[in-house]
């Protein structure tokens, strides 16, 4: 009888043996750490930078990157509306400003993405000669701006063209885009005639282009702009956000804006607009 007894308790430690390592060689199918993700919210002038940049960080780091493009006051109502974000990139350092003061972002780290400026870019089918901005009020022209509201180019737009002695005939002539990726659509598809985009799209819209309109060179004053980028407060993953920051503030990310249109300084820019005021 104890034989037996032997026996039986045996074959129980096997069975429950064999359990454990049936369920051991299952468990790690279930455990297998999937890669992380930062959410990134971008105006839509850092978009080629980001395609072309993005994909070494992911590959050095071992994380996806999901970016949605929208103007910078899009992106300021979400961080005040608490959505989540790891990363932000305005059009323009006031809106970055109002969100450190509203404590939306961290004030640190951060960068500059790339520096531009405003240019009027005329459509190589107006059959006007348009050399400045007051040629805009003596032609049936349709001038196209980014939301002033919302995007900074659109707001820059606004800047210059209330400078002028005519800007009342140039803005009966406005239609308005909700950021700069409709307004380049709209200018690619001959909805407008003319427009005021930031002049990183040079090669974009060079082949349907007749002239490109220096502001400065008509007496204008013109502003310019940089992309600064932050860390959410908002962000579920802030360590591994401030690591993308330091990413698009590297010499790569640099040479990379620069072989895109971009100025990679503020003093590039100024030097650009002394280069053209003649």
């Amino acid at each position: 009888m104890r034989s037996l007894t032997i026996v039986f308790v045996v074959v129980v430690v096997a069975a429950a043996a064999a359990g454990l390592a049936y369920y051991a060689y299952q468990k790690p199918a279930k455990q297998v750490e999937q890669p992380s993700e930062l959410v990134v919210l971008a105006a839509p002038i850092a978009k080629p930078i980001l395609d072309r940049a993005l994909s070494v960080f992911e590959n050095q780091m071992g994380v996806r990157v999901l970016v949605s493009y929208e103007a910078s006051g899009s992106i300021y109502t979400k961080l005040r509306e608490g959505v989540p974000v790891d990363v932000v990139i305005f059009a323009s350092s006031d809106w970055g400003d109002k969100a450190i003061a509203e404590g939306l972002v961290y004030p640190s780290p951060s960068t500059g993405l790339g520096y531009q400026v405003v240019l009027i870019y005329v459509r190589e089918n107006v059959p006007h000669s348009i050399t400045c901005l007051d040629d805009l009020a003596e032609y049936d022209v349709k001038v196209g701006i980014a939301n002033p509201s919302v995007a900074p180019a659109g707001y820059e737009a606004m800047r210059i063209i209330n400078q002028s002695s005519k800007a009342s005939l140039i803005l009966s002539r406005i239609a308005v885009a909700k950021d700069v990726a409709e307004l380049v659509t709209w200018y690619k598809l001959g909805a407008v005639d003319v427009a005021f985009i930031w002049n990183a799209f040079n090669s974009t819209l060079a082949n349907i282009t007749k002239s490109v309109i220096y502001p400065w060179r008509c007496g204008y004053n013109t502003s310019i702009y940089y992309s600064p980028v932050y860390v959410s407060k908002t962000s579920k993953n802030v360590e591994l956000a401030k690591k993308l920051v330091e990413f698009l503030s590297s010499e790569y990310v640099k040479s990379v804006a620069k072989s895109l249109g971009f100025f990679a300084s503020r003093s590039e820019a100024e030097e650009f607009i002394r280069s053209t005021s003649k």
